[in-house]
Parts: C-alpha cells; structure tokens; sequence
C-alpha cells in the first residue's frame, strides 16, 4: 500500500501534467482526496467528495479489498462537455488507464461514479424488450432538486 506521502508525490506530478488551468488542477486534486478517503476506509470523506447520486454506493464498497490494493495513478485531467475527466492508471491491474467524471454540484468540484460507471457501460437488451415512456406530474421534491441544480449553475 502506498503511503500518504507517496500519493502527495504522484498527486503534485498530475498537477503538473494538468498545465496551468485551475479547473483541472481542482478536479485532480478532488480525484486524488476521494483516493487517500477510499484508502484509508474514510465512508463519511468519500461521501462529501461524491455527488448526491454516487453517495448510495459507498455502502456497497468493497472496503476490506480497496485497502489491499495500490492506489491509482493521477496521470491528469482534461475538460469534458461540462464535465472534467482524470486519467488514472491502475498498477493494480497491469498499468491498466481509465478515467473518472468529476463534475460541479452545488458549486464545487466531485467525483461522479454513476458518469463514470457509464463511460464504460454496455447497454444489454433482453429479446423482446420494448422501451416504455409513461409520463408522470413532477413532485415538489423535482421542482426542488431543479431551483438547486440551477442555483448551482455558474453564472454565464
């Protein structure tokens, strides 16, 4: 396992990777802090570094094997389409590269484990499957999480 400074080591060299954008050192940086939270088997650091739908996985971590394995390398970060993506490298896996969605919520930079769930994803469709719209009235609660979601947004 590596140790907090070893990360602090691999963290600065993303940085400098990142060029001199301060949006994309800050979506490194909060990559790197969920890392030394999962490593240490922080559940409550992890959930203030995810967004609102990534919280309900944290229960569901494998806790015991995260804390086995290496962490990630942050090799750097790139702008998305209004998101932000840090490459990582896993030597866990044969120097293995991906990338996680860091997005802002609320005004401040998170990691997004369902964007980055569906970078991946396949969609599997059963024979005969057939998609259903049922429209519905939206609740208080929709009204609400759309005001936040906006209120969120930076200005233009």
């Amino acid at each position: 396992m590596r140790t907090p400074t070893t990360l602090a080591l691999l963290f600065v060299a993303a940085l400098a990777s990142c060029g001199g954008d301060p949006d994309l050192q800050t979506a490194a940086a909060v990559f790197a802090k969920f890392q030394v939270a999962l490593q240490q088997g922080d559940r409550a650091g992890c959930r203030d570094l995810l967004t609102e739908q990534s919280r309900v996985a944290v229960d569901a971590l494998p806790w015991d094997r995260i804390r086995e394995r290496q962490a990630l390398l942050v090799l750097g970060a790139e702008r998305g389409q209004g998101d932000f993506r840090v490459r990582v490298q896993d030597p866990n896996e044969g120097g293995r590269r991906s990338e996680f969605v860091v997005v802002r919520e609320y005004g401040r930079m998170v990691v997004d484990l369902v964007a980055t769930a569906g970078l991946s994803a396949t969609v599997v469709e059963a024979a005969g499957a057939k998609d259903v719209l049922e429209p519905r009235a939206l609740t208080e609660a929709d009204y609400e999480r759309i005001r936040q979601h906006q209120l969120a947004q930076p200005p233009r």
